[in-house]
């Protein structure tokens, strides 16, 4: 399904939703997928878990790769650093309008 959707997503036949670390899948795209592929249901609870934004714990991975390109990777390119710093700010800006742990389908 997630290859799929990569797939039909690069082609312009499904959308994307846009969160603080990148373009996630929207729901209605995935619940066609699901059956169209698996011939199952697919839920939106379990595209809710699957895709809530953990906003502390996406905070503390950003810190760890941070650390890790400064302290063992000599020819970090700045960008990494850049992006690194841009995804942090929007991930500041949505904790602090809608908290630790935000629905996909609160963005």
């Amino acid at each position: 399904v997630w290859v799929k959707w990569m797939e039909q997503r690069v082609h312009g036949e499904v959308g994307a939703v846009e969160s603080p670390t990148g373009l996630i899948p929207r729901f209605e795209d995935l619940q066609r997928l699901f059956k169209e592929v698996h011939g199952k249901g697919y839920t939106q609870d379990e595209y809710v878990e699957q895709f809530t934004i953990r906003v502390r714990e996406n905070l503390a991975k950003m810190d760890r790769v941070e650390k890790f390109h400064r302290q063992s990777v000599d020819d970090s390119p700045p960008e990494v650093f850049e992006v690194l710093a841009a995804q942090r700010e929007r991930l500041e800006a949505l904790q602090a309008a809608k908290g630790d742990y935000v629905s996909p389908l609160d963005l």
